[in-house]
């Protein structure tokens, strides 16, 4: 991989794609005259992150993209506004003055969301470093209009790191609600929207060890979204507690944490 710009680009472009270089640990390489496809095929590369004046980009040989977008966290405060139900944010008890870390942070819709209900900083992890930087830098910059949504896509603080090392690090109790969304293995058609993310994102399963570690950080509850016939409730015990055809939602509550 490498880091490069769009053509022309001004000077502050360059140096954000020569910072960023050195951030991902790759090359930075001007672009020139060359089309994206020429550069890489003359740098050996297979991708790259695309500095631009409109945002950054990831795009591979096969001109496959990832971008931020808010996503889905759009509709979804819409729909709060109006004071209809959002599923996660049901399920999970939130209310405002919570305390979010969201250990799966992806394109950071479930962040965005409750930041937006709690009033507070929430915490995403995302232990992939093209994604982490793409939407932390998208979470910063996106020219979103409605100061509401743009308020609550400010207070996300993106942290690149595994939850696996972050988990154990943290103090009992530290915070209210944690959040799982690990990327389906079993790919819908309906969610084509996400599926550049695939590309780049870590597929690893959720551990029982680290449901442990979030038993033990939480003080009200630990989340998980998953697929509903893939076995991962029932391996891990989390408690089904809202189910549609495509994906279902569980809960730990935390014995003797605070509702």
């Amino acid at each position: 991989m490498l880091v490069t710009t769009s053509f022309h680009p001004h000077a502050g472009q360059r140096e954000e794609a020569r910072h960023l270089a050195r951030r991902l640990g790759v090359p930075y390489v001007e672009r020139e005259r060359f089309s994206l496809e020429e550069l890489l095929e003359r740098n050996g590369a297979d991708s790259a992150v695309v500095v631009t004046r409109e945002g950054w980009h990831w795009e591979d040989r096969e001109g496959r993209q990832f971008f931020f977008h808010p996503n889905m966290s759009v509709p979804r405060i819409k729909q709060l506004r109006q004071g209809n139900p959002d599923p996660l944010v049901t399920v999970s008890g939130m209310q405002p003055g919570d305390t979010v870390l969201d250990c799966t942070l992806g394109m950071g819709a479930d962040a965005v969301v409750s930041a937006f209900v709690t009033g507070q900083t929430v915490t995403g992890l995302e232990s992939q470093p093209v994604i982490a930087e793409l939407v932390a830098h998208g979470l910063k910059t996106y020219p979103a209009k409605n100061e509401v949504l743009k308020k609550a896509m400010r207070s996300i603080e993106v942290v690149c790191t595994d939850y696996r090392e972050f988990l154990p690090q943290c103090e009992d109790r530290s915070y209210d609600i944690i959040l799982f969304d690990p990327m389906f293995r079993e790919t819908v058609r309906a969610s084509s929207g996400v599926q550049p993310l695939r590309l780049l994102a870590n597929m690893d399963p959720l551990d029982p060890e680290t449901v442990r570690h979030a038993v033990r950080v939480a003080r009200k509850r630990v989340v998980l979204k998953e697929r509903p016939q893939s076995g991962e409730f029932e391996r891990l015990g989390f408690e089904i507690v809202k189910q549609s055809a495509r994906f279902a939602l569980g809960v730990i509550r935390v014995e003797g944490g605070r509702e």
